[in-house]
């Protein structure tokens, strides 16, 4: 209890008490108060009027204090956004402010990052003014993680948030490859021996002997031949060229424009060397897993045709002795088209499972890659046959200061950034194959057959 209140009870219960003892004396004597005994009952019957007020009172002010403590609205004014809270009627204005952090589409958080890093340099450049790009990524409305990778400030060991930028950063960058992996020939594909760099790994060349033994009998012993290989380096670079005032924009279309350009430069590229036939392996660069494999010329595209292809396709893995288990094929998407729309004399589709969506097509149970690299020819690869050395990351550079040589067609022409104003970014990402036995990859050439 209030400690008022009991006190004006207190006082009360006394003058009660008081009364009780002035008409008690009364009544023992046999008679009813006398004039003196009856002034001193009305002088107590006021003061526990007056007393019942007070009490009545307190009790109220009590109760609306009470009230009032459990649905108060705490002040805090630390920051002026709790100040503001406070004004509003928040009933917690110090609690942490729940911030929602803009989502991006895959690839464009670093894509905003290469941008602000560029603008950065060129505004130190060209107008003698130092604007961070964090600060830029700040005016940009970028996400915190975003900036935190533009500070990247790593802090003590003691910080809990020690390291954090470099977190995040890998968090960019896993982004962006993760925006390459459904595009690319080899992110598609399972099942490749991976390896890592500049690493001998150890490949039989001859096949073992394995027969049966009986009790007591010779146990056939073989000689297998071993060769070795190792991947060396090798990386994928392409380079970009913008505007410098297209980078000076803080539309997130340009963001989606940069992340677009950056990836197509390296999946078309990484796509056609791996695919290929042509290309043959140099010392920064490795061959096709097509290169040096003697193509099946396609002998038409009726459906008749392109199963007797195919099997003979197939039949070059089963005499090497390969096993068409976790085996691909990869073709364009206009091949892939073209058969999905293939019927047998029912009107049924010719190739079940080529009418399903990209990245779910499978021919004669096997899956299908598909890649407009590709071009006009149907290939089948063993993974686990080829070994694949690969970083996972991508590596970002930037220039203004350039000059930039490109091949038109005819003639190699010179680019001057600088003088065009232009900026450039190269992407660049390591990655290496090789396969392990040469009958790993097969092929049917179809560049002279026309799809209609």
């Amino acid at each position: 209890m209030n400690k008022y209140l009991k006190q004006l009870l207190d006082a009360i219960n006394a003058k009660n008490l008081e009364k009780q003892g002035v008409m008690t004396k009364a009544l023992d004597a046999g008679t009813t108060p006398n004039e003196e005994e009856e002034k001193q009952i009305e002088a107590i019957d006021a003061e526990l009027e007056t007393l019942q007020k007070n009490y009545d009172r307190m009790k109220a002010m009590v109760e609306a204090t009470e009230k009032a403590a459990a649905t108060a609205t705490p002040v805090a004014g630390a920051t002026p956004a709790q100040a503001a809270a406070s004004a509003a009627g928040d009933p917690n204005p110090a609690a942490p402010a729940t911030i929602v952090e803009p989502k991006l589409e895959k690839g464009v958080g670093l894509a905003m990052l290469v941008r602000a890093k560029l603008t950065s340099a060129h505004l130190a450049k060209s107008q003698g003014e130092f604007v961070s790009a964090s600060q830029l990524l700040k005016n940009w409305g970028a996400p915190e993680k975003v900036q935190n990778v533009a500070k990247a400030v790593i802090g003590t060991t003691t910080d809990e948030n020690f390291a954090a930028a470099l977190v995040d950063q890998q968090n960019l960058v896993g982004e962006f490859i993760e925006l390459l992996r459904p595009r690319t020939i080899i992110d598609q594909i399972q099942g490749f021996r991976r390896v890592p760099f500049n690493v001998k790994i150890a490949t039989q060349t001859g096949a073992s002997i394995v027969n049966w033994v009986g009790e007591t009998q010779r146990k056939p012993v073989s000689n297998p031949t071993f060769g070795s290989t190792s991947l060396g380096f090798a990386k994928i670079a392409g380079i970009v060229p913008f505007s410098d005032e297209l980078l000076r924009f803080s539309n997130p279309k340009v963001d989606v424009m940069v992340r677009d350009d950056l990836s197509e430069s390296i999946i078309q590229f990484m796509n056609d060397q791996f695919i290929d036939p042509s290309k043959a392996e140099a010392a920064e660069s490795p061959a096709s897993v097509l290169n040096g494999v003697t193509a099946i010329t396609a002998a038409g595209i009726t459906v008749e045709l392109i199963k007797a292809d195919l099997r003979k396709l197939r039949g070059q893995f089963i005499t090497a002795n390969l096993s068409m288990t976790g085996a691909h094929y990869i073709m364009s998407e206009t091949m892939a088209s073209f058969m999905a729309d293939l019927t047998d004399p029912l009107g049924n589709p010719a190739f079940r499972g080529m009418d399903a969506p990209v990245g779910q097509k499978t021919l004669g149970g096997l899956p299908v890659v598909e890649a407009e690299s590709a071009g006009n020819i149907i290939a089948l690869i063993k993974p686990s046959e080829i070994l694949l050395a690969d970083d996972g990351g991508i590596d970002l550079s930037v220039s203004q200061e350039a000059t930039l040589t490109y091949n038109n067609g005819t003639d190699d022409v010179q680019v001057n950034l600088w003088q065009n104003n232009l900026i450039a970014i190269r992407a660049e990402r390591y990655a290496r194959w090789k396969k392990r036995r040469a009958q790993a990859a097969g092929y049917i050439d179809y560049s002279a057959q026309t799809l209609s």
